[in-house]
């Protein structure tokens, strides 16, 4: 959607592709019903079957909970429940590395808990906070933040940005 931005990079790609999977501004949803949210796993090389209600809802709340958590509002409750039901303790891996493994090891479930867990991880180091939430309460597309000064708000300034300065110039000229 936003032509002037680029992907997230490295791992922060999963959770800006899980969040941007519904495109609010176009009211299209990839993850709308259990097969399409199906095929759209599978498009992104994630083998599953035909998801069940049970999972097709975990997926939708978690795509969510990121969203809000990604644009300031206070999920910690939601987050934590996701993290019970999606995350085993901490360990380490047999580098040494910390690591949040999944509760249970089936490819959906190991998605589900990766994206939580990076959640988690790239907020311990900061780098989270470049992945933003599009300020257009239509949109809220998430995109990385590449500016210096990390104070892009808008999605694209040709698209969300330009509505935004339209609407403030028509409320101020408005009689």
């Amino acid at each position: 959607m936003p032509f002037s931005r680029t992907d997230a990079p490295g791992e922060l790609g999963k959770l800006e592709g899980l969040c941007n999977s519904a495109r609010l501004l176009y009211t299209e949803d990839a993850l709308i019903t259990s097969a399409s949210a199906s095929a759209w796993l599978r498009a992104h090389e994630i083998e599953v079957a035909e998801l069940n209600r049970k999972e097709h809802d975990l997926l939708l709340r978690l795509r969510e909970t990121v969203r809000d958590h990604l644009d300031g509002h206070e999920r910690t409750t939601e987050l934590n429940r996701l993290a019970k039901v999606l995350l085993a303790p901490p360990r380490w891996s047999a580098r040494g590395e910390p690591v949040l493994p999944p509760k249970k090891t089936g490819a959906l479930d190991t998605y589900l808990a990766d994206c939580l867990a990076l959640v988690f991880t790239t907020g311990l180091t900061g780098e989270r906070d470049r992945l933003k939430v599009c300020q257009n309460p239509d949109c809220r597309w998430v995109f990385y933040d590449r500016s210096p000064a990390q104070n892009s708000i808008w999605c694209s300034m040709d698209v969300c940005g330009a509505r935004h300065k339209m609407r403030t110039y028509r409320s101020r000229h408005a009689r």
